[in-house]
């Protein structure tokens, strides 16, 4: 499913930093493109484009992006302007926040999911409640 020449979900077919397997990453890694991680990463992933965390790969980290594959295991929360797409081999534990949502059967999700609405491909605020009353008080 992850072949290098796989078109993302951004439509771009280009990795710009690779963390390979064996490859053990402490702190922020942020990135004006795509990152693909085989590795390990603990602390912080930022890029303007893709995360991608393959079938060997380990993150231990929030992420932030536009649109995050993951196919490995994700033990940390998720902001995603675009896509999140869970593979059928990807774990996923913690919560997130997104536009769109594609988790494969036989993958793992185990969090809160927070629908972000898009104006122009940008997140907007979550809507006002209906009514303004707490839920449970219809008496």
């Amino acid at each position: 499913m992850f072949r290098r020449d796989r078109q993302l979900s951004s439509g771009n077919t280009r990795v710009d930093t690779y963390i390979g397997k064996g490859a053990r990453v402490h702190g922020t890694v942020s990135v004006s493109g795509t990152v693909r991680v085989d590795g390990f990463v603990d602390g912080v992933v930022e890029a303007e484009k893709d995360v991608i965390v393959g079938q060997g790969g380990l993150v231990t980290s929030s992420i932030t992006a536009a649109n995050v594959t993951v196919a490995g295991e994700l033990r940390g929360d998720v902001k995603a302007s675009g896509r999140l797409e869970i593979a059928r081999t990807g774990k996923v534990f913690g919560d997130v926040a997104i536009a769109s949502f594609v988790v494969e059967e036989g993958a793992t999700f185990l969090g809160k999911c927070e629908m972000l609405k898009t104006d122009a491909g940008h997140p907007s605020a979550p809507p006002e409640p209906l009514e303004n009353q707490s839920p449970g008080a219809d008496d």
